[in-house]
């Protein structure tokens, strides 16, 4: 489901997403899993030809099980819905915002995923 509540369905060849432990990759014949994703950069090769999309999204799951893949996650953007200035915007804030708190802080968490959200967005962006 995209923000907005839709869901994107189509056949893809091959996915890859930032995993909680790292980057995976999900081919077709993949074993059924469940996993945390992080905020990252989510790509995926569609079945049907033309290059690899991009989509931000802000952690969440992925499960794969026999020739489906889901991902649930909080946000999720291509390229095009991405605003790149707000994205610097929010970068900046929580930059600032976290050069005053140390890792105990109760808010370096929340502005430390504030900022790589924003990262990962520009990098989408950009790409």
């Amino acid at each position: 489901m995209t923000p907005e509540g839709r869901k994107l369905s189509e056949p893809v060849k091959e996915v890859t997403t930032p995993g909680a432990l790292g980057e995976l990759g999900v081919l077709p014949g993949h074993i059924p899993i469940l996993t945390v994703l992080d905020i990252g950069a989510l790509t995926y090769l569609p079945a049907k030809g033309g290059g690899p999309r991009q989509l931000a999204v802000g952690g969440g799951y992925l499960e794969v099980d026999r020739d489906r893949l889901v991902v649930i996650t909080e946000s999720a953007e291509f390229k095009e819905d991405i605003d790149a200035e707000r994205a610097r915007k929010a970068k900046g804030d929580a930059t600032k915002k976290l050069d005053g708190l140390d890792s105990g802080d109760a808010q370096f968490d929340l502005l430390a995923k504030r900022r790589k959200r924003a990262k990962v967005r520009l990098q989408v962006a950009s790409s």
